[in-house]
């Protein structure tokens, strides 16, 4: 990916922090510009449609999420530390005020969306699903986790539930997220 400047990334920013607690309809450029303190036409600059907008969001998305367990492999980390990863960042998300994770915050709008959208949520969320069904299925085998069901149906079972667990946090607060999260590990075989 190309070098950002200041600004786009900080358009970027508020794009993402927008559609993480409100959703694809629930934000506009105005919104941004308010934030920024620049015009519309600032914005329009560097993506012309909104849909540019949401679509390199989520690209940058998948491209963070595959650098950052990148480097938790590359360190040596096991299966539950990768999953540690991924459950510490939801909490962090939700910490921040982002209650919807990156590809849930389009999936109520799914079908209306411009087709360069759904096309990078579909990557991102099966970049996710297929890395969590490869962790699981190295944490079987190196008997770090233990359950029976196929690793692709605990894989969606998984995102399944930490995308409902934050959605309901947003409502009922943090300690929603953090029971699922201990309920995933407990299914999982997760012994500390």
């Amino acid at each position: 990916m190309k070098e950002m400047n200041e600004t786009n990334q900080q358009i970027l920013h508020y794009a993402g922090n927008f559609l993480q607690c409100r959703g694809y309809n629930g934000f506009s450029y105005r919104d941004i510009s308010r934030k920024l303190g620049i015009k519309n036409a600032a914005i329009h600059h560097y993506y012309p449609q909104k849909e540019d907008l949401v679509a390199a969001f989520l690209e940058i998305s998948r491209h963070k999420f595959t650098a950052n367990i990148a480097q938790i492999v590359e360190s040596g980390g096991s299966a539950r530390e990768q999953l540690q990863y991924y459950f510490d960042y939801a909490l962090k998300e939700f910490d921040e005020g982002k209650s919807i994770c990156p590809p849930g915050s389009v999936m109520i709008d799914f079908e209306e969306l411009p087709e360069k959208v759904k096309k990078q949520h579909l990557l991102l969320l099966d970049e996710i699903l297929t890395w969590l069904s490869g962790v699981l299925k190295i944490g079987l085998e190196q008997g770090e986790l233990n359950f029976s069901d196929p690793v692709e149906a605990r894989a969606d079972a998984i995102f399944e539930t930490l995308l409902g667990a934050r959605q309901l946090s947003s409502i009922k607060g943090r300690k929603t997220l953090v029971r699922s999260i201990a309920l995933l590990k407990s299914d999982l075989g997760w012994k500390d």
